[in-house]
């Protein structure tokens, strides 16, 4: 069996002409490898590999991608790729993991790799509802050759089942799609069970901006005030605010047009722990 072409060692920010530079470091990737062809079948599950010239950003428009791209999907739907949206839409997470981490969903491998090569991480704990994707990983991901593994602690099942009170962040990023009205509750069910000091899910800064305008606000007026009132209604202690760039991104995300403006309320919502 060929390897696939080695992927990137570390996903940094290109920029390009009209886009912000992001104030996060790049962050480590796992190295990828092919899988047999029927690998997931048992769950609907995909894994494959992919060449994009230019993708969209999450807080901007094209950027330029100079390595080979991975997709987890299951029938028909994308559920995480390695592209320059779905990187940066992690970042701001991915930045401010340190300590005790418990990450939602294993997806790509993605989230709990580039936090275990943090020196400021101690531990990480992945829950992944289903046990295909997670043996999945670990043959595409190679997890158990991982540098870092000794830090990694897997477990099966329901996050809103696990309980971690020792967890100094919770990451969460376990949906397909943005803007899905679930994730709020799902997240607020979730941080019930781990009540980490710190917490950070897919997407919070679409939601943060969303609420503001249902509410009156005006976008340009979406600052560090206006998400800590989203982080105070929804009881969740949310990062993000330790880069001063962050309340722009918040708003740059939400006008970015290759993520869909519609919302999909929670009885048509998908969602895997």
């Amino acid at each position: 069996m060929t390897p696939f072409a080695d992927p990137p060692a570390v996903l940094s920010w290109d920029a390009a002409p009209g886009l912000p530079r992001l104030p996060y470091a790049p962050f480590a990737c796992p190295p990828y490898r092919e899988i047999a062809a029927d690998a997931g079948a048992a769950g609907g599950w995909r894994f494959s590999k992919f060449l994009l010239p230019v993708c969209p950003g999450y807080f901007g428009g094209p950027r330029p991608v100079r390595h080979a791209c991975f997709a987890l999907a299951r029938g028909g739907v994308t559920w995480m790729s390695l592209t320059p949206m779905e990187a940066e839409s992690m970042a701001p997470g991915v930045d401010a993991a340190a300590g005790r981490v418990v990450v939602g969903g294993m997806g790509l491998a993605l989230a709990a790799f580039a936090i275990a090569m943090k020196e400021t991480v101690e531990r990480v704990t992945v829950v992944e509802l289903d046990p295909v994707v997670v043996e999945m990983a670990r043959a595409f991901a190679e997890i158990d050759g991982w540098p870092c593994a000794e830090k990694l602690e897997i477990v099966t099942g329901d996050l809103a089942d696990h309980r971690d009170p020792s967890a100094d962040f919770l990451f969460v990023d376990i949906w397909p799609y943005y803007r899905m009205d679930a994730m709020v509750p799902q997240m607020q069910a979730f941080h019930r069970a781990i009540p980490a000091p710190r917490a950070f899910y897919w997407g919070q800064e679409l939601d943060a901006v969303d609420r503001h305008l249902a509410a009156g606000g005006a976008r340009d007026g979406f600052d560090a005030g206006a998400f800590s009132a989203f982080c105070e209604e929804t009881g969740l202690p949310l990062v993000g605010l330790e880069r001063a760039a962050y309340p722009d991104l918040c708003r740059r995300a939400s006008l970015n047009p290759a993520i869909g403006a519609a919302r999909r309320p929670v009885e048509t919502a998908e969602a895997s722990a």
